[in-house]
């Protein structure tokens, strides 16, 4: 038995109806090469020997009587592995739109809380002699960079690995020893808030302090637009990916002297600039991104939460690409120093203190009625391998990973840098705008601007 750190449980108190806090990974194989292809059994074959890697995979939560505390972990004991693992096959032509309909019911679809938080769809019937596994994992018991080492370390060899056949689960706690763990890690966590107040006053002195001395220019939430997309909404989503050249991102980074996160971001923007303009919306007000980032990175990380977000503007409200970019530079230091020096791991900490009743107020009935939202969308970047990676000689050319919605907070973009490609995916609701496939095609019109202007002629040429 473990207990659920904070953070973790956030990810479950969250939910409700309309939001459901799951991730979705797509990882396509080209097949056309492997002797043996790759079929279902042949994934839960595969999942078999390397199971005991992430201890979670059989671990499902369990609730505290009484709301005493977050949930524990426990051993399932009915785990089956089958039960985890199935599998698909679509219709002729097989064609990347079928895929990303079929990654968007997976979305819309709430997890059961009774077995493990993880499961797998082998995808067959692709075109071109593709097949694709789709990995959807709730966020309590992973995040995205979590996910990512999964799949590097799984990925990473091809080494045999024995079965774990030997492994049963612990019994399942009663509801007294449940109870009373409750009550004791309660009074340490009560006796561990006073330092945490005064951790806390002291960092907000020193944020509030430099702000005034314009140390740092901050960007600061509810000043965002109200945009088509920050509407309420429903337990529908839609989903789109793209491929765009890795090359073409570094050629930016380098012609501007930005950190490649700042040029995934400018790109973004110029993106959703264009989506503004299409749909006629006025842009007076920049649209406000909350950028996940992890916190006490960890080698080999497999399981649990350790992240945090910046807010950062996105400058949509400056015309000129090059200025864009090099604003958002700016505020994205300010934002990464605040966080570093003074944040840290404050908020992990004070998630501690999360209450179930809490959290759906905060992300539910308040969001639905303040005039704004406090941001505008999410922008994840999931730093993957240069290196290529196989699963049983079938080669993986695609990685995609779709993050979830919130509240008035209805587009989540996750890139995944893999190989010499950066992949773009859109999630969105489906009962709202925007279309993200359209959403994604502005962003590599947006790239290729952004490309067209950094070049030395360009750049010499400009005021």
């Amino acid at each position: 038995m473990q207990r659920m750190t904070g953070l973790d449980a956030c990810f479950l108190y969250m939910e409700t109806r309309s939001v459901s806090m799951h991730t979705v990974t797509v990882l396509v194989f080209d097949v056309s090469a492997a002797p043996d292809g790759c079929s279902i059994e042949q994934v839960r074959r595969f999942i078999a020997r390397r199971i005991h890697r992430v201890p979670r995979m059989r671990r499902r939560i369990m609730a505290v009587p009484l709301g005493l505390h977050h949930p524990v972990w426990i051993e399932d004991p009915a785990f089956e592995l089958a039960r985890h693992v199935g599998g698909v096959r679509l219709a002729a032509p097989g064609d990347r739109r079928q895929l990303e309909v079929l990654v968007a019911q997976l979305l819309s679809t709430p997890m059961d809380r009774e077995r493990p938080l993880w499961e797998l769809t082998v995808v067959e019937g692709l075109e071109g002699g593709q097949v694709a596994i789709v990995c959807k994992v709730h966020h309590a018991m992973l995040d995205g960079g979590g996910i990512a080492e999964v799949v590097q370390q799984w990925l990473a060899s091809e080494e045999v690995e024995t079965a774990v056949d030997v492994w049963a689960p612990e019994p399942v706690p009663g509801v007294l020893r449940l109870m009373a763990d409750a009550v004791r890690d309660r009074v340490r966590g009560i006796m561990e808030l006073p330092r945490l107040i005064g951790e806390t006053a002291l960092a907000a002195a020193r944020l509030l302090g430099r702000a005034r001395g314009r140390v740092l220019d901050l960007s600061v939430p509810f000043t965002g637009p109200r945009a088509s997309f920050n509407r309420r909404l429903t337990g529908r989503r839609s989903f789109a990916a793209a491929a765009l050249p890795l090359a073409d991102l570094l050629a930016i980074k380098s012609a501007l002297g930005c950190t490649l996160n700042d040029a995934v971001l400018g790109v973004t923007a110029a993106g959703l600039r264009r989506l503004l303009d299409r749909g006629g919306e006025p842009h007076a007000r920049s649209l406000l991104a909350s950028v996940p980032v992890a916190t006490g990175i960890e080698d080999a990380r497999v399981c649990g939460n350790k992240v945090s977000s910046l807010l950062v503007s996105l400058h949509t409200d400056i015309d000129d690409p090059l200025a864009r970019v090099r604003a958002i530079q700016a505020r994205t230091g300010a934002a990464k120093y605040a966080h570093d020096v003074e944040i840290g791991g404050l908020l992990e900490k004070w998630a501690e203190y999360g209450r179930p009743w809490m959290m759906r107020m905060l992300f539910g009935r308040v969001a639905s009625l303040l005039p704004r939202p406090p941001i505008n969308l999410v922008i994840s970047n999931i730093r993957g391998t240069a290196e290529a990676r196989a699963l049983g000689g079938a080669e993986l050319v695609h990685v995609y990973l779709a993050g979830p919605l919130l509240e008035r907070i209805g587009i989540n973009l996750t890139v995944w840098s893999y190989h010499d490609t950066v992949h773009l995916a859109a999630v969105a609701c489906a009962d709202r705008p925007p279309d993200p496939q359209a959403l994604l095609d502005d962003c590599a019109a947006a790239l290729a601007e952004l490309v067209t202007a950094t070049r030395p002629a360009a750049l010499t040429a400009s005021p």
